[in-house]
C-alpha cells in the first residue's frame, strides 16, 4: 500500500476530515488533499509528525502493514515496483506550515516553500510566491518584503519596487542600489529628483563623480550651478549650508528633505 492510500485509510480509522486532520498536524486541508491524490508528499518533519499522531512507525506509514503472512514467515523477495508516471517523490522537495492563530483571516505564519509554483500567504510568509506583511521569497510582496524581486512599502531584493527600495536594481520614493531610480536616489548609477553616486543624474540635484544636473557636484560635472572636486580631501571643504544655499536659491520650493538629501555626504 503506498503512502497516499495508507494516510487516506489511517485518517478515516480516525473518523477525521481532512480539515480536521490538518487543523491536528498545523497544514492546510489543501495540502492533506495532495497528499492523499499522490500529486505531494511530506517532507520529513512532517512525515514525523503524521507516524506520532497515528501510533505508527515511519515505515509503516510509507509502506503499509505487513501482511499476516510475511510477519510469520519474515519479508520475501518483491517485485521493483516503478512508481506511476506524474507521481512525486520523496526527493522533490517540498515543506509546508500553516499556523492555527490567524488575523483577519490571514494565518500568523505560513511557510510553503519547494520543487513547484508553493504560495505562502500570511502575516509572515515565507514561501517561493509570497504575501504578507513581512513576506520573504523569491517573489515577495508585502508591507516588508525581502526575496529576488520584491514589491513593498521597504522592499529589499534584487530587483525592487517600493516606496523606500534597496536592492541591485531599485525604484522608490528612495532608492539605494547599484542602479537606483526614485525621487531621492544612491547607487552606482543614480537617477532622480536628487541623485548621488557613482554617476548621478538628477532633475535638480546631483552629487557624484560624474554629476549631471542643473546643480552638479562632483569630480566630472555638467551643469548651471556646479562644485568641481579635485580630489576627495575636497568633499571635506564643501560645507552641507553651501549646498543647502545653492538650493534654496536655484529652487525655492525644493521640500527640505530633498535638500537634506542633496547634503548627505556634506553632514
Amino acid at each position: 500500500m503506498e503512502f497516499n492510500n495508507e494516510l487516506q485509510r489511517l485518517r478515516k480509522l480516525k473518523g477525521l476530515s481532512q480539515e480536521e486532520l490538518g487543523e491536528q498536524l498545523g497544514v492546510s486541508r489543501q495540502t492533506i488533499s495532495k497528499w492523499e491524490k499522490g500529486s505531494a508528499y511530506p517532507d520529513m518533519l512532517n512525515l514525523m509528525t503524521i507516524s506520532e499522531f497515528f501510533g505508527v512507525t515511519a515505515d509503516e506509514l510509507i509502506n503499509g502493514e505487513k501482511p499476516e503472512e510475511e510477519e510469520a514467515h519474515g519479508p520475501e523477495k518483491t517485485e521493483d515496483v516503478t512508481a506511476p508516471a506524474g507521481s512525486v517523490q520523496p526527493s522533490q522537495f517540498h515543506c509546508e506550515y500553516r499556523s492555527r492563530i490567524e488575523i483577519h483571516g490571514l494565518p500568523l505564519v505560513h511557510i510553503n516553500y519547494g520543487f513547484g509554483d508553493y504560495r505562502a500567504r500570511g502575516v509572515l510568509a515565507i514561501g517561493n510566491i509570497s504575501s504578507g506583511v513581512l513576506s520573504i521569497g523569491i517573489l515577495a510582496k508585502g508591507v516588508i518584503s525581502v526575496g529576488l524581486i520584491s514589491l513593498g512599502l521597504l522592499a529589499i531584493g534584487i530587483l525592487s519596487l517600493a516606496c523606500f527600495a534597496v536592492g541591485c536594481v531599485a525604484a522608490g520614493v528612495i532608492s539605494v542600489a547599484g542602479i537606483a531610480l526614485g525621487v531621492m536616489t544612491l547607487g552606482g548609477l543614480a537617477l532622480g529628483i536628487v541623485s548621488i553616486g557613482g554617476c548621478a543624474v538628477g532633475t535638480h540635484v546631483s552629487v557624484g563623480g560624474v554629476a549631471i544636473a542643473p546643480i552638479a557636484v562632483g569630480f566630472i560635472v555638467n551643469g548651471d550651478d556646479t562644485v568641481v572636486l579635485q580630489n576627495l580631501q575636497d568633499i571635506s571643504r564643501v560645507t552641507a549650508g553651501e549646498i543647502q544655499r545653492m538650493t534654496e536659491l536655484r529652487f525655492p520650493g525644493m521640500p527640505g528633505i530633498l535638500r537634506e538629501w542633496a547634503t548627505l555626504l556634506f553632514m
